[in-house]
């Protein structure tokens, strides 16, 4: 029946209209239609075609070695162009003029092999930002580096400083008699006076209650690349992570680093510190903010530097130990390193450093006599230790009634402590660090995981957020670029005849930094005005070195650890069961964190370890 109404009633009509219908409209059709299938076949290409940039950037979450890391970024920098922009050397951010014109300086007085003029440039020059090269914006853009010119820079101070150094010990030169180049002292006092001029770096391992652990992944990865200073600080865990590594020579912490797990595994782990009870456990992450992890980490450390005071671990390693506490009485130092403290016990001052009340309600501070006895530092002082998250730095808007709850809580006298009192007067350790080891940089660790998207501008690179463009340069651009080189920059022009922009707006990014400053701006606030409870407290608050704002781009390196799976990760702290697999994981994720800051820690710190080294080998040779 079907049929039958098709073939007499349908066939027709369609006949009709092929047979009548003009031939333009038939030409229209036609158009459409190839339009359309056009659309289709680029929205189903686009849609099941790989990304290539996407791919390395998803596989770069998932590296575990460095070697894997920079593999990938390579790729990364060839696909995003920023290897193009490596190689322009024009950039708003830095004076490349000056440093290219110093960088031919010290190169010619080392050919011609002018010591005197090397020590004159090098003493007059040698700054950290010598012509805006620490700006971070410089080091946002490329994961392997930074303009060549920099890095070329940076090479050719190192070469003139090696040179001196040999130069100044050869007997064979006695050209120049008046500078006396073979004089010792004089060799002592060039690289004494151009150390102290440059600075030194301190590492800050800041708290990390939960997550301290990724505190030894950025030592590691340091250690390993060469870039770990010798001035260390930090509080809680953090400076029983500095106690370690100060505490240890070179051969008795490499096993400790490649694999921590298994050094840890002799310890015991049913002690009094450590109770594998979910109760317990529960108490202590809520209340204490210490997962089993640490407990059995603090426990090691404690078997390991045994009662190794400031004095001694600094005698042995040659690395400066600092640690920060807090004490409610202001006769009891408030940085505890070899020179204010040469006799404390250093397991004591990590005791005083984490707080009262958190892992014992008696802590005090004990130091070995002149009988080399351990004994009690100030047996007739009462003090107590505050916690780092109840340390303002700054001078609450108004007095807070929980002070004196806090107070009367720790069945606390006024005449001991007085928790507003103790705000207004005072301020924060690490002033004391840089006035007694002259420290103009700090690197510094904060271990809060979640604050990683809002501390945004040392740890996220451009191509985070998509492709860096590049425009091809015109020939009226490259006349004005070979214009203003020399023979010694002509290799500029091999660059395909393109360049990268050197800076760009990113909305994403943009909108994450301001949502990051607003959030961290209101929490503080509301922690001045003595609102903020102690739970949220120890979470989001950190203490940091104080630096003027418009120092900090130079004068920090900040490292946050980023967790990729939040509620995994946080899932962590109460797997009682999987600690020894928990322990490699945290170290691997402070490693992760470090990776990215390689340029920028290596530009900033390369010249001062050199004439550090330096510095100290003609210092043993009296």
């Amino acid at each position: 029946m079907l049929k039958k109404i098709l073939q007499r009633y349908l066939l027709p009509i369609i006949t009709f209209i092929f047979n009548h219908t003009p031939s333009f409209i038939w030409a229209l059709v036609e158009f459409l239609l190839d339009v359309f299938f056009f659309w289709v076949k680029k929205i189903y290409s686009v849609y099941y075609s790989k990304d290539s940039l996407k791919e390395y950037l998803d596989q770069l979450k998932n590296v575990r070695t460095y070697n894997e890391w920079k593999k990938t970024v390579v790729e990364i920098d060839k696909i995003t162009n920023l290897d193009l922009w490596r190689q322009n050397f024009i950039s708003k951010h830095y004076d490349y003029v000056l440093i290219d014109e110093r960088t031919k300086q010290l190169r010619r007085a080392r050919i011609n092999n002018d010591a005197p003029l090397l020590m004159s440039l090098l003493r007059g020059g040698l700054l950290r930002n010598f012509g805006g090269i620490a700006q971070k914006k410089l080091y946002l853009k490329s994961y392997m580096g930074t303009k060549f010119k920099i890095e070329e820079y940076i090479a050719e101070v190192l070469d003139c400083v090696n040179y001196l150094h040999d130069s100044l010990n050869s007997e064979k030169d006695t050209r120049n008699t008046e500078y006396i180049m073979n004089s010792k002292q004089l060799t002592l006092d060039f690289f004494h006076d151009a150390r102290q001029s440059f600075g030194s770096t301190a590492l800050i391992l800041q708290g990390g209650s939960l997550f301290g652990l990724c505190h030894l992944g950025v030592v590691k990865a340091l250690y390993f690349k060469g870039l770990l200073p010798r001035i260390f600080g930090g509080s809680a865990v953090g400076a029983a992570v500095a106690s370690l590594v100060c505490c240890l020579t070179d051969d008795e912490l490499i096993p400790i680093l490649i694999s921590i797990a298994d050094v840890m595994g002799n310890v015991d782990r049913l002690n009094h510190d450590v109770d594998e009870r979910y109760g317990n456990v529960l108490e202590n992450v809520i209340k204490k903010g210490y997962s089993q992890e640490i407990l059995l980490f603090l426990k090691f450390v404690r078997d390991t530097i045994g009662d190794l005071t400031f004095e001694e671990a600094y005698l042995k390693t040659e690395k400066i130990l600092n640690i920060a506490i807090h004490p409610t009485d202001q006769s009891v130092p408030s940085l505890l390193n070899y020179i204010t403290s040469p006799n404390v016990i250093i397991w004591t001052a990590i005791y005083a450093s984490i707080g009262t009340g958190v892992l014992s309600d008696d802590v005090q501070l004990y130091v070995k006599d002149f009988n080399n006895k351990v004994v009690l530092q100030s047996p007739n002082l009462n003090v107590r230790f505050l916690k780092p998250q109840d340390v303002s730095y700054s001078q609450r808007y108004f007095s807070s009634s929980s002070s004196s709850r806090h107070s009367s809580k720790d069945d606390l006298s006024s005449e001991t402590y007085s928790d507003s009192h103790y705000h207004l007067k005072a301020k924060s350790a690490y002033t004391r660090l840089t006035e007694l080891f002259n420290v103009n940089h700090f690197i510094t660790s904060l271990v809060r995981p979640y604050l990683a998207p809002l501390i945004s501008n040392d740890l996220k690179h451009h191509t985070e957020y998509g492709r860096t463009k590049y425009h091809r340069v015109t020939n009226q651009v490259k006349e004005d670029l070979v214009a203003d080189t020399d023979d010694q920059l002509q290799y500029k022009n091999d660059i395909n005849e393109a360049y990268v922009k050197d800076s760009g707006f990113t909305v994403v990014k943009h909108m994450k930094n301001v949502f990051g400053m607003e959030v961290k701006h209101r929490l503080e606030v509301i922690n001045k005005l003595g609102l903020l409870p102690d739970t949220i407290k120890r979470l989001v608050i950190d203490e940091k070195p104080s630096n003027p704002q418009s120092l900090a781009s130079i004068r920090e390196i900040t490292i946050v650890p980023e967790l990729r799976y939040l509620v995994k990760d946080f899932g962590r702290v109460f797997d009682v069961h999987k600690t020894m697999e928990n322990i490699p994981y945290w170290v691997l994720v402070g490693e992760r964190s470090v990776w990215p800051l390689f340029p920028l820690i290596w530009s900033r710190c390369a010249i001062e370890f050199a004439l550090d080294d330096l510095y100290n080998i003609h210092r043993k040779k009296f």
